[in-house]
């Protein structure tokens, strides 16, 4: 049995119609109501700024798409 570390950044999709967004990186993906996802971003900040900001090159680009995504979303309605 082999494993696969995915090193590639989360991307992030909006469906405002739905009023829900997907997290996806590889095989994974889950998705959640866009009222969620101040906690993500607050998740993932939180992973990246531990232990001094250790962890920051794994989380980053990942804290940037779910930024990104609440940018994508502000003044619409959903």
């Amino acid at each position: 049995m082999s494993s696969t570390i995915i090193t590639a950044p989360m991307t992030v999709s909006v469906s405002v119609e739905a009023g829900s967004f997907t997290m996806s990186r590889g095989t994974w993906s889950a998705s959640a109501p866009l009222a969620c996802l101040p906690g993500w971003i607050t998740l993932y900040r939180g992973l990246r700024d531990r232990s001094g900001g250790r962890f920051r090159r794994f989380y980053e680009r990942d804290v940037q798409a779910l930024e990104a995504a609440r940018e994508e979303v502000k003044g619409m309605k959903w």
